[in-house]
């Protein structure tokens, strides 16, 4: 199996002229294939971009499971600065009829958008330069939503507010909750949302007019900003646990429960089935997946073994998780090319489907 699996990512890497891929598979609990190409070894600090989101989801049902938070709080009862919500309605800001929840955040339909270029943002920097993650937050809502929350399906920084809400359920730093309850019982002991990695991320590149080149990593909006959604560093070798995790209705290899079966089937579920999701997104894969909490959802089996319920999401530099929950599979790959969609489209999948041959 390893040897065809590599093969095909030979040849596809060469054709695409990508530095590096490493891919790993674990069923319940046991790697059950590793390929890598070129310079990888599993161990790279990667930037994770918004497979960073998965995480920051695990974090919010783990404070529902305890009963520190309900999917239908107001997010107004964590930051009282989104009580007023405005909405953009033909050109004028008009008070939002619909209030926001946690449950909208996790589902992409608060009405937020994912820029961070916008003037009460850079106010807030220019006055702060070390703002944290509240405190950038708090700002996003001076200026009119995009939507009435509810009404549409828009990626944007919705798992950033869920990392604020995470800080006020749970009485500690967004980083430190998920360091404690996800990363130390997993032994993910390369993994960070805090800025500080253990050691510099790997050399990232970029998709440029069909040429692959050097390029610029992830850089935080402030040095004490923790972007739910995008801040993830990580490596191969650490975030598969997480995924085999999420294939093992939460239980860990070690045996330790992180989350309930129940709560797992609830992540994976469709959510939004009433709401037109783009289904030409990259990290939505196509007409045959919808929208759970936080990631993709599997709405069609394939004739070559992915099942209804499939689940996970990837990164804007390739990263991808992939969670088959009926054969508790689990599939990571780590690259380190941003704009990848450019030159990687659809590969994903094609190693996923001949990974899938021999299981």
């Amino acid at each position: 199996m390893c040897d065809s699996v590599r093969q095909l990512m030979e040849a596809i890497t060469k054709e695409k002229g990508i530095p590096f891929l490493d891919v790993v598979c674990y069923r319940e609990h046991k790697e059950v294939l590793r390929a890598t190409v070129g310079s990888a070894d599993g161990n790279e600090f990667l930037y994770m971009y918004s497979c960073s989101k998965p995480i920051t989801v695990t974090a919010v049902m783990m404070l529902f499971e305890r009963g520190l938070l309900s999917l239908d709080d107001l997010v107004e009862k964590y930051i009282p600065e989104y009580k007023n919500l405005t909405v953009i309605q033909n050109g004028t800001a008009l008070p939002c009829t619909v209030k926001m929840t946690v449950k909208h955040l996790l589902t992409m339909t608060g009405g937020l958008d994912y820029n961070l270029r916008r003037g009460n943002v850079k106010e807030i920097i220019k006055n702060n330069p070390c703002a944290a993650t509240e405190d950038v937050i708090k700002g996003l809502v001076t200026e009119p939503l995009v939507f009435e929350p509810g009404h549409e399906f828009r990626y944007s920084l919705c798992h950033d507010v869920l990392a604020v809400i995470v800080e006020k359920a749970s009485g500690v730093r967004f980083s430190e909750f998920v360091r404690e309850n996800i990363f130390k019982p997993l032994g993910m002991d390369n993994s960070t949302f805090d800025n500080k990695p253990k050691s510099a991320p790997a050399d990232i590149y970029k998709c440029e007019n069909g040429t692959i080149v050097k390029s610029v990593g992830f850089r935080p909006i402030t040095p004490c900003y923790e972007s739910g959604g995008g801040g993830l560093i990580s490596t191969v070798n650490d975030y598969i646990k997480f995924a085999d995790m999420l294939a093992c209705d939460g239980v860990s290899e070690y045996g330790e429960r992180l989350l309930n079966e129940k709560t797992v089937a609830m992540m994976r579920s469709e959510q939004i089935a009433s709401i037109s999701v783009n289904n030409t997104f990259t990290c939505v894969q196509g007409d045959d997946y919808g929208y759970g909490l936080g990631m993709r959802t599997r709405t069609k089996e394939t004739d070559w073994g992915l099942p209804v319920g499939e689940f996970g999401w990837d990164g804007a530099a390739g990263s991808y998780l992939l969670v088959d929950p009926v054969r508790k599979i689990s599939v990571v790959m780590g690259m380190h090319v941003l704009n990848w969609p450019d030159c990687f489209v659809g590969e994903h999948l094609n190693i996923v489907k001949e990974i899938y041959k021999y299981l």
